[in-house]
């Protein structure tokens, strides 16, 4: 039921505000985490990616996009260097949209570091989850759980 109202909204936002717009990308991006096939799913992150990258540049939901492919690609088909990729696009826009500290942005740098171990570049993992634990460690506190989870990377 609650998928059903979440496609409804998408095709009204569709409607009245086109394709592109930031309440039907992200309508579209929720409707997306239900496709029940993995490569249905990176399908359609990929074709929201594609449209959001250039029409909402300034948007949160095109980086969670490109964080939730990477994600996909990475846990689901082994493809790592693909997966960082869109890791390093969801960083990148992060920092500029929502700002170093934000929670989102903390987590595509530990996804950096977690897809590096995984390719076997220890130096380059440990240099993202380093920067993750300094920015945790000021904004947190040394005792929170989250940063302390850092530590365990």
């Amino acid at each position: 039921e609650g998928l059903t109202c979440v496609k409804r909204a998408k095709e009204g936002f569709v409607r009245l505000l086109g394709e592109d717009s930031a309440k039907a990308v992200n309508a579209a991006f929720m409707v997306a985490h239900q496709i029940p096939t993995v490569d249905e799913e990176i399908a359609e992150y990929r074709r929201l990616w594609e449209m959001a990258k250039v029409s909402l540049p300034e948007e949160a939901v095109t980086y969670d996009i490109a964080m939730s492919l990477g994600s996909r690609l990475r846990e689901k088909k082994g493809k790592y260097e693909e997966a960082k990729v869109f890791y390093l696009a969801a960083l990148e826009g992060q920092r500029r949209v929502l700002g170093e500290e934000h929670k989102k942005t903390l987590a595509s740098m530990n996804s950096i570091g977690v897809v590096l171990q995984h390719m076997e570049d220890y130096e380059g993992a440990l240099d993202y989850y380093q920067q993750a634990f300094r920015v945790k460690e000021k904004v947190l506190g040394k005792t929170h759980h989250i940063t302390l989870n850092t530590i365990m990377n």
